[in-house]
This record gives C-alpha cells, sequence and structure tokens, in this order.
C-alpha cells in the first residue's frame, strides 16, 4: 500500500473514531437536556407525582417551570435558589426533582404569591428540602468551633427548612378556611404587612402587595438585575382573571394590580425597537409574557369593568346585562362555557363588585346627607 494511501486510510480511521467519541459524549448529554426539560419523570412517578416538569430558561439565573398548566419560578446565584409559587401538592415531588437538576444550589427561600391551592401546594415538599439561610450559617460556624475544640450544640442547625415568605393574609387564610388540611411546614413562616417586603438573595428582590386584585392576598415578586417578574393569580393570560370576592377580590382592585404591574415593575426598555429586551414576565399560567401581553390583558378587563358599570349607572339589571354579553369580543381567546371558572362566573364577578361598591357609594352619600 502506497504511502497516500496508508494516510487516507488512516485519517478515514480517524474521522470514525471522532464521530463515535462525539456521539458517545453527546448522547449522555442529550439526556441529560431532555430530563431538565421534562423534569425527573421516573422520581415523579416513583413519589406518585401527578405530571412532568416542562422547564423554560428565562434568564441566565431564572427559570420557569410548568407542572399541571401551573408556573413556578425558580431563580439560582450563587447565594442558592428561590422558589416563587410551589404548584399543586401533587407534583411537588416532580418539581423538587426538576429543581435540583437546574440547580445545585440549596433553596433558601420559598415566596406564596398568593393562597391558592395550586401556588402553595408544594409548599411542605419544598420548603423542607430546603435549608434557613441563618441555620446554614449558625452551623457552619458551629462546625468551626468544633473542629477547634469548643463546646457546640449537637446538630445545631441541620434539618431546618427554607423559610416561607408570604402576606400575613396567606397564613390567616391557609389556617382558616373550611377543608384546607396544611401541615405546618407548608405555611408560611415569614408574613409582612406592609405594602413591600425585600429580601436579596443573588441580587435584590421585592415582593409587592396588590390589594383585593384576586383575592386580599395577592403579591408579584420582582428580580430586579434579572428584570423578571412573576404575577401570580393577577394576570392569567389564558382566561378571564378569576375575582375571588369571597376573599377580598375585586374587579377594580384587579384593574388596579394590572395598572401597577405595567407602570411600576414591567419596563419596555428604550429605545422601544423590539420587546426582546422587555421585562419577562411569568404568569400564574400560560406562557412567558411580556409589558405588551399586560397591557392587552388590562384592555380587555378594563373595556369589561367600564361595559358593566355603565349598565350598572342606567339601572339595568343583572339578567339584561347578561343578555348585553358585556365580554363581548373578548370570548375566543380568555372565555369558556365549561371548567372552574367561565365566562358567566367572570361576568357575574364583576357585577358583584361593582354592585358592592355601588351600594357602599349610596350608603356613604347617605351618611353625608
Amino acid at each position: 500500500m502506497s504511502g497516500e494511501r496508508r494516510e487516507t486510510h488512516v485519517s478515514g480511521l480517524k474521522v470514525v473514531l471522532t464521530l463515535l467519541i462525539g456521539t458517545w459524549l453527546l448522547v449522555p448529554r442529550a439526556q441529560a437536556q431532555a430530563q431538565a426539560l421534562t423534569g425527573d419523570a421516573a422520581a415523579g412517578t416513583a413519589a406518585g407525582a401527578a405530571g412532568t416538569v416542562a422547564v423554560l430558561p428565562v434568564t441566565a439565573h431564572v427559570q420557569m417551570l410548568t407542572v399541571d398548566g401551573v408556573n413556578v419560578a425558580v431563580q439560582s446565584g450563587v447565594d442558592g435558589t428561590v422558589v416563587v409559587d410551589t404548584g399543586p401538592a401533587a407534583s411537588a415531588a416532580a418539581v423538587l426533582a426538576a429543581i435540583r437538576r437546574i440547580s445545585s444550589g440549596a433553596i433558601h427561600y420559598v415566596i406564596d404569591t398568593g393562597a391558592d391551592a395550586e401556588l402553595v401546594g408544594g409548599n411542605a415538599t419544598l420548603a423542607s428540602a430546603g435549608h434557613s439561610v441563618a441555620a446554614e450559617d449558625f452551623f457552619v460556624a458551629a462546625q468551626g468551633r468544633q473542629l477547634n475544640g469548643v463546646f457546640t450544640l449537637p446538630g445545631a442547625g441541620a434539618g431546618t427548612g427554607a423559610p416561607v415568605i408570604a402576606r400575613q393574609s396567606v397564613l390567616a387564610r391557609l389556617v382558616s378556611d373550611p377543608g384546607a388540611s396544611y401541615t405546618g411546614a407548608a405555611l408560611p413562616t415569614d408574613t409582612f404587612t406592609r405594602p413591600e417586603f425585600n429580601l436579596y438573595s443573588s441580587e435584590p428582590i421585592a415582593i409587592v402587595w396588590l390589594p383585593n386584585a384576586h383575592s386580599d392576598s395577592d403579591t408579584a415578586v420582582r428580580f430586579e438585575r434579572s428584570d423578571v417578574v412573576v404575577t401570580g393569580e393577577v394576570f392569567d393570560p389564558t382566561r378571564f382573571p378569576v375575582i375571588d370576592i369571597a376573599h377580598g377580590g375585586s374587579i377594580q382592585g384587579e384593574v388596579d394590580a394590572l395598572n401597577r404591574l405595567i407602570n411600576t415593575l414591567v419596563f419596555s426598555h428604550a429605545p422601544v425597537l423590539t420587546q426582546a429586551e422587555s421585562t419577562q414576565v411569568i404568569p400564574v399560567h400560560g406562557p412567558l409574557s411580556d409589558i405588551d401581553d399586560l397591557v392587552t390583558y388590562r384592555d380587555m378587563v378594563d373595556t369589561v369593568r367600564a361595559r358593566v358599570q355603565y349598565y350598572i349607572d342606567h339601572g339595568r339589571s343583572f339578567r339584561d346585562i347578561v343578555a348585553a354579553d358585556p365580554a363581548q369580543g373578548f370570548h375566543t381567546r380568555y372565555g369558556s362555557d365549561s371548567g372552574s371558572w367561565t365566562t358567566a362566573d367572570f361576568v357575574q364577578a364583576v357585577y358583584k363588585s361593582l354592585m358592592a361598591n355601588h351600594r357602599g357609594s349610596r350608603q356613604r352619600r347617605g351618611t353625608e346627607q
């Protein structure tokens, strides 16, 4: 065999070996990526999880996990992991498995944007799997003293879960609602009543109260450096907003909350050439959104509110208002005739909310006279 042939033969073998080695290296990587995108299905099934978890990278440090239609936000950084809303209880094991695959840091904070079961269901599982920053620091210091021959309390800081942060009204509702049966590990441990609660975990994080919107417990969470906002139940682009009147919700509060998000928490960067660089918005359900989606949703909600208010001001009955179809033009995108929250439910909630304000205004005028 000539030198040229031998060289060609060796080169061919090198190419084949390179392809084989590359394939051998890439297959596990592809499998790992696929598992990261769907969650740990095997672990979830073994733990009785209700479904797999889809993972969408939002920024370098924020991921949006979707399980059973509910969005869970996960922020990871040098200071550990923060989880905003924990999803339904039945899927908690799958969510935890997915978080462990995308973040190496311990869960240091769990934040609840409301008291609905689909937001707090996984609290006990995720908080118990985490670690309190204070306890972790104390434990490390204690170990250091022990190594130096100084007496320490045995097991100090071990087994301490991550704190759960929420409005005080979230805790009140979880312990008082009929039929609610949450363990102590699922309940908020750090509550607040002021308009805003701030903390730092790899970046500044603001938890902002949105009064009497979906309920009396709504908050939005803004990750300042990542420029990501989690809206909770206030923004649901898959349907008309759920106005939970029994728990303090109101249609005007919903409009005000959406305006607060648009005007103070979600930004469109100038010059406005594209929304690609605007604040990323994680709604309670549905796809990743931006300020345009919020404005469209706010305009819809405000339009329906204004229509119902017009009919109330002109003395129309509820039956007349339903016949007038104040949600006309929005059925296809947001409406539903079946399920847990229908178009009829929304119109009725708007009417009841506005009528409560209407009666209150008449009573105040009567008192003043």
